[in-house]
């Protein structure tokens, strides 16, 4: 009688093991496929829109407005490009191509997953959600700054939808909002020709230089401390000057070292453009 009562006992805890483990079994499927769903549902809103280059807005803004990347530097802090190529998409998460204070790069997981509102996804430690106005998108990134203790919105503007490399997006702006456009250029010694800059960063017209690049990364080094601008960057021609703009007017004067090499002095005026209307 009592092995009998003893293995009823055994029977019963077997079956209420069973049946507790096959709730939770369904649970973790109904749990699975209510993710899944719920991935799929954020691709297909989310995919469409945020594919593209983008760059952080109020960095673009100043720079246009002051006229001067240097002026701007201030804002040229935390994440302030990123490539977002959503062909890259495996499963739920991608990678995501960021760069950090116009300076080192690095990448970001993109997940798929509800942020903190129905509104937001995922992006490293960001809620990544984005906003169209009067037909223009941009992405915005809800964070945390631990060290100010305050949450942060930093919105982002689309350069465009693909890039070869990382800082192709802020450069094309920067020069769209700064440069590209024709001048009638005069140089020190008088003589006149006509120069073309385009937001791509060619340039025709000038000398025989063919390329030019406007300097955004502005670390603090030595002799970093004027808005510069390089043509020919990676050859033999290479030119640099610095830049100032007075209305439609862009001078491009020589620079000198001061005593101990540790800034840049604007010299001589080299070239005098003026914008052609």
């Amino acid at each position: 009688m009592k092995k009998n009562l003893i293995l009823l006992l055994i029977i019963s805890a077997f079956i209420a093991c069973k049946s507790k483990n096959s709730s939770t079994d369904k649970d973790s499927i109904i749990n699975n496929t209510y993710s899944n769903r719920q991935s799929a549902e954020l691709i297909q809103k989310f995919k469409p829109i945020i594919q593209g280059v983008w760059v952080k807005k109020d960095y673009i803004d100043k720079v246009v407005a002051t006229k001067s990347p240097m002026t701007a530097a201030d804002l040229a802090s935390g994440l302030t490009t990123m490539y977002i190529e959503t062909d890259s998409l495996k499963g739920d998460s991608m990678k995501v191509d960021a760069g950090w204070n116009n300076h080192e790069g690095s990448d970001l997981t993109l997940k798929f997953k509800p942020g903190k509102t129905s509104e937001t996804i995922l992006l490293g430690d960001f809620d990544l959600g984005y906003s169209i106005k009067n037909g223009d998108t941009s992405i915005v990134l809800y964070g945390y700054d631990k060290e100010k203790n305050e949450h942060t919105t930093t919105r982002y503007v689309k350069a465009f939808n693909k890039q070869k490399d990382l800082g192709d997006g802020m450069g094309y702006l920067i020069n769209k909002g700064l440069i590209a456009g024709t001048y009638k250029m005069t140089d020190s010694i008088g003589k006149s020709s006509t120069v073309t800059f385009t937001a791509f960063g060619k340039v025709i017209g000038f000398e025989n230089l063919k390329t030019y690049s406007i300097q955004n990364d502005l670390g603090g080094e030595p002799m970093n401390n004027l808005d510069n601008i390089m043509f020919d960057m990676d050859l033999k021609t290479r030119k640099d000057f610095t830049f100032k703009f007075n209305a439609d007017t862009l001078n491009f004067y020589n620079t000198k070292a001061n005593a101990d090499s540790s800034e840049l002095l604007v010299d001589k005026l080299k070239y005098k453009l003026v914008r052609q209307k």
